[in-house]
Parts: structure tokens; sequence; C-alpha cells
């Protein structure tokens, strides 16, 4: 098993039907938190995919012209061997206020039919070298209290956890950093 991060700003690198129909899975759970959507969050059709979402995704990663309080972020799509996006990654290159209260540097989701899979956790890994290679020295993960898997998998990479706070919605958030100098020194144990 493993996946590939697919850099999503670049023209044509993803189809369009296939982000439609992954965000359509997450959604078919309400219950379910479907993080690292990016601009992609807000799509609510195959057209907006097409004409909002992904160019905001490619505005996104050049950082240009962004509103207030977005910054610049990758956005990811991992792949399995056959081709079928299993889940979602996003990299913010900077934290804002808001940032640094929940939400963080990093956000992902897997499709609901692929999870426990380990496929978190190799999205992570990579994430978190590509972030390493990018110059950044430690990244801010943040999860629900209640999201048991992220859990595991952001303390399974060395995630720890600073403390809990209150989101603007007045959820409680658990906010994990990760430092990135010993995460390229720990050997990876592959389970997520």
């Amino acid at each position: 098993m493993g996946i590939r991060l697919v850099r999503m700003d670049h023209p044509g690198a993803v189809n369009a039907e296939a982000i439609w129909e992954y965000l359509q899975s997450c959604r078919a759970r309400p219950e379910d938190e479907a993080a690292g959507l990016g601009p992609l969050e807000d799509c609510h059709s195959l057209d907006e995919v097409r004409q909002s979402g992904l160019p905001e995704v490619a505005r996104q990663a050049r950082g240009d012209d962004l509103p207030s309080g977005f910054v610049p972020a990758l956005q990811f799509a991992a792949m399995d061997p056959s081709g079928k996006l299993v889940g979602m990654i996003q990299l913010r290159l900077q934290l804002t206020e808001a940032l640094l209260r929940s939400g963080g540097n990093i956000g992902y989701s897997v499709r609901p039919d692929c999870r426990r899979r380990g496929y978190a956790g190799l999205m992570l890994d990579d994430c978190l070298r590509r972030a390493a290679a990018l110059g950044m020295s430690r990244v801010l993960i943040t999860c629900s209290p209640s999201n048991l898997a992220s859990r595991r998998t952001i303390l399974s990479r060395g995630g720890q956890l600073e403390n809990v706070l209150l989101s603007s919605f007045g959820q409680p958030v658990e906010r994990y950093w990760i430092d990135l100098h010993a995460e390229a020194s720990r050997p990876k144990n592959g389970s997520a």
C-alpha cells in the first residue's frame, strides 16, 4: 500500500470529477470531519470545483492577493496506486492568530470508505517532509478531542500536545506541535 501526493495547483493535476466525487463522499456522513479541503470546502457542485475551487487552490499556492485572514497554502490530493483519490491534505505556510488557535499548519481528511488503512499517516509523513524541505522547523496540527484516529496519527508522528483551547465556535480543539528536525531523525513505523 502506498500513496502519491499530487499538488493540486497545477492545471489538470487532479481530475475535477474525482475531486467532486471525493467531496460528495466526505459529505455523505455529516457526523464526519472533513479537514484539509482548503477552498474546495466551499464547493457545492462540479462547476464550482472547476470555476472557483481549483483556481483558488492555485491562487493560495502562489500567495497572490489573498483575502484578509488567508495565508499561502499548498493543497495536495492523495492518490492510491490505482489512481483513486483517497485523501486530501493542506499545508498552510504561515499561521494567523485564528490558525494558531484552531486549524494549524496542516489539515487532512481521508475518504470515509478508505479509512483505517494508514492513509492519514502516509499523507502526514509526506506533508511533514515537504514542510521541512520548505524550511519550516515545526508545524501545528489541531484536532477535535473526539477524533481519536487523528489524535493517534498526530501522536505517532511525534506530536506534542501543547493545550486544549476553545475554537471560535466554542468547541474544544487539541493543539499539537511536531518538531520537524526531530521528525526527520525519527524512524517511521508506518502506522496511522
